[in-house]
């Protein structure tokens, strides 16, 4: 279900551009009631270049520290923070990094000024945790733009038409495997406030890997984590706020979007991979779990570990599983239908997203699941893993 208010999405990605932590002003002087904290730093090929630190306000940059790099490129900059925050150390033309620093913490900090994405942080665990974050983002968004270049490069090509078709495939799985590192980061890492980098982190300008309209469940999860151990810093209560705005818009909604529980699913006709229609009414008289899915989509693959647990625990009941396919290249279909061992009915119409079913029960993700009676009646929809497992369980058996 989409968001009514757009709003609520410029600012998601507004806010997290500018930075998030307290309120502040360039001429607010360090609190030294906190505790002192350091930055020791070498910059290689750095002698006489400037450093800067500002911390990154909700509204603005706060400088915190300018200092001059000597002979050898050392520099060291102490400050006295009150709460943990998020920095950025800036050299160079346009090169940053990001910080993430508690008080009372001693940074160790290596750069190159010759290379800015090689770097290295020691002796600040969420500062260490951002640099890896970062590392993962940057090969991502570097396989994206290889992505962009060859398309850019074959787009008179007589063949364009198939590459495009390869580089979307490509485009798809880069970024869902992204999404999936992200989504393990943020659930691996609660206690962090770095969790936001991951949550508002884009591909691209008007690109975020997190959209409220379609993953409002991520932004929640990081709101309730963050709120129980963060809720002093402003931009944990910044993101508690759009939350729950957005929740309100969804509850508050007077149109019905998408199938909802009662009603008849709808009808369509697909194609297997052997060529023959297959109807979902064909499976009529039988529990079916209709699952929209792509061999390109790593949390689908992830996914299809549930559904084999579900045909294992209800297959000897009258239960079917029916998957639909949003691929648009039938080796990529079969071969993570074999890959992945699903003995069940598949069918595509192998146009992505395009696919007319796909309009019919209003997709927008995918895993998406939906449950249907042996009436033919939806009895669940957007349900997953363990709770998917439950629901059926308490379908089947009672």
């Amino acid at each position: 279900m989409k968001l009514a208010n757009c709003s609520l999405i410029i600012f998601f990605l507004l806010f997290f551009t500018l930075g998030c932590t307290r309120k502040g002003s360039p001429d607010a002087k360090a609190d030294t009631s906190g505790m002192r904290t350091e930055i020791k730093g070498v910059l290689i090929e750095g002698e006489g270049e400037r450093v800067l630190l500002e911390e990154m306000g909700a509204r603005e940059y706060i400088p915190v520290d300018t200092v001059v790099c000597d002979a050898s490129g050392s520099f060291s900059m102490k400050f006295f923070p009150d709460l943990v925050a998020f920095y950025v150390l800036r050299y160079g033309q346009s090169e940053y990094i990001t910080l993430l620093i508690e008080p009372g913490e001693i940074l160790e900090f290596t750069g190159d000024f010759t290379d800015p994405d090689s770097f290295a942080v020691k002796g600040s665990p969420g500062s260490e945790l951002l640099q890896v974050l970062a590392s993962e983002h940057k090969q991502t968004l570097d396989a994206l733009g290889e992505i962009s270049r060859l398309n850019m490069e074959h787009l008179s090509s007589p063949d364009y038409t198939t590459l495009k078709q390869q580089f979307d495939r490509q485009f798809d799985s880069i970024t869902s495997g992204y999404q999936q590192y992200s989504l393990r980061f943020i659930y691996e890492n609660p206690g962090s406030p770095a969790i936001l980098i991951a949550l508002y982190n884009l591909y691209g300008q008007g690109f975020p890997v997190f959209h409220p309209q379609t993953d409002l469940p991520v932004y929640q999860f990081v709101d309730s984590v963050l709120m129980a151990r963060h809720s002093n810093l402003e931009a944990v209560r910044l993101l508690h706020a759009q939350v729950s705005e957005a929740e309100r818009i969804l509850n508050s909604e007077h149109t019905v979007r998408g199938i909802q529980k009662g009603e008849i699913a709808p009808d369509f006709v697909s194609s297997r991979p052997d060529g023959s229609e297959l109807s979902l009414s064909d499976l009529k008289g039988n529990w079916v779990l209709l699952g929209f899915w792509a061999g390109w989509s790593g949390l689908s693959r992830e996914e299809n570990a549930t559904l084999k647990k579900a045909v294992k625990r209800f297959g000897e009941k009258n239960f079917r599983i029916l998957q639909v396919s949003l691929d648009d290249d039938r080796n990529t279909w079969t071969g993570a239908i074999t890959e992945d061992d699903l003995n069940w009915e598949h069918v595509s119409d192998l146009m992505r997203w395009d696919t007319p079913v796909v309009d019919i029960y209003q997709v927008e993700k995918i895993p998406y699941n939906v449950i249907i009676d042996p009436d033919g009646r939806v009895m669940g929809t957007d349900i997953y893993g363990e709770k998917l497992i439950s629901t059926l369980d308490n379908l089947l058996n009672n």
